[in-house]
C-alpha cells in the first residue's frame, strides 16, 4: 500500500515553481520564483531550464524574465474544457444540504432570467412552488439579485425594466416599482457579495444566494439556501452566508476564476 502512494519528489518540487509563476501572473525573475518556492536559485534554474525545453515556461530574451509557456496554456484550457460547472455545483449543494440540513438550490442565467436547475431538499419542510425550470424574478429572489448585480448591465436592463413595469401593473406594495430603488438593492448586493430575501414577497420564506464565477469573471451559477423564517439563518453574516460564500469561492477557483482566496473548505472541490 505504501508503494502505491509514493510520488516523485522532483515533480512536486518543480510544480512549486510553476505554481509560484502562475500566482505572480506576470513575468518574474528567477530569484523571485525561487524564493516563492522555497529553494535556492541554482536549483530553481535547473528546473526552469527543463520547463523551457518542454514548453511549459518561456524566457524573455531581452529581460531574462520567465513567464508561462504555450504548453501551460494548453493544459489550462484542457482542464477548463473538461470541467462541468453544473456537475460540480450539484456536488456542492448536496454537501451543503447534508452539512447544514438546509434546502439548497442552484440557478443559471437563461434567456428569460435566473432559472432553477437543481433543488436539494433538506429534512425541514419548505413550502415553495419553485421547481427546476422555474424562472425567478430579479428583484424578489436572492439569486435574481445576484445575477442582476454581477452580470453586465446590458444583459440585465431589458429584463429588469420589464419586471419593474409589470410590478407597477400589479399594484402589489411589496414589489419594487422604482428603478432607483432597484439600483439601490443591486448596489447593496454587489457590495455584500450576497443576495437576500426575507419573506417580502413569499411570506415566511427566507433565502440567501451567492454568485459562482468562471475564468471570464462572469457569474455562471448562483448557489442558494432557503427555508422557513424560523428555520434558517438568513443574517447577512450568519453561518449560512459564510458557508455559501466559502463554497462559491472554492467552486469559482475550480472554474478558473482568480481572486484573493480565503482559506477554504469543501472536500468535493479541493
Amino acid at each position: 500500500m505504501g508503494d502505491s502512494q509514493a510520488g516523485i519528489d522532483s515533480i512536486e518540487t518543480g510544480m512549486r515553481l510553476l505554481t509560484a509563476l502562475a500566482e505572480r501572473r506576470r513575468p518574474q525573475m528567477l530569484k523571485t520564483l525561487a524564493a516563492d518556492a522555497g529553494m535556492a536559485p541554482a536549483k530553481a534554474h535547473r528546473y526552469m531550464v527543463s520547463f523551457v525545453r518542454v514548453g511549459y515556461v518561456d524566457r524573455e530574451p531581452e529581460s531574462g524574465l520567465y513567464r508561462l509557456g504555450p504548453a501551460s496554456l494548453h493544459l489550462g484550457l484542457a482542464a477548463l474544457g473538461g470541467t462541468d460547472a453544473l456537475e460540480l455545483g450539484t456536488q456542492v449543494i448536496c454537501e451543503l444540504r447534508d452539512e447544514l440540513n438546509q434546502t439548497m438550490a442552484m440557478m443559471v442565467w437563461g434567456n428569460r432570467g435566473a432559472t432553477i436547475v437543481r433543488i436539494e431538499e433538506a429534512g425541514q419542510p419548505v413550502t415553495i412552488n419553485s421547481r427546476p425550470g422555474t424562472v425567478l424574478p430579479l428583484l424578489a429572489s436572492a439569486s435574481g439579485q445576484v445575477f442582476a448585480a454581477f452580470l453586465p448591465e446590458q444583459m440585465i436592463a431589458p429584463i429588469l425594466g420589464a419586471e419593474i413595469a409589470e410590478n407597477r401593473k400589479t399594484g402589489d406594495p411589496r414589489l419594487i416599482t422604482s428603478m432607483d430603488k432597484a439600483k439601490l438593492i443591486i448596489a447593496d448586493v454587489k457590495r455584500r457579495g450576497i443576495g437576500r430575501v426575507t419573506g417580502e414577497t413569499t411570506p415566511g420564506i427566507h433565502a440567501l444566494a451567492v454568485p459562482v464565477f468562471d475564468y471570464r469573471r462572469q457569474p455562471v451559477l448562483a448557489l442558494a439556501g432557503m427555508g422557513l423564517g424560523g428555520h434558517i439563518d438568513s443574517k447577512w453574516n450568519g453561518a449560512l452566508a459564510q458557508r455559501l460564500k466559502e463554497a462559491a469561492h472554492v467552486l469559482s477557483r475550480r472554474l478558473g476564476y482568480e481572486d484573493e482566496a480565503p482559506t477554504a473548505v469543501l472536500k468535493l472541490v479541493r
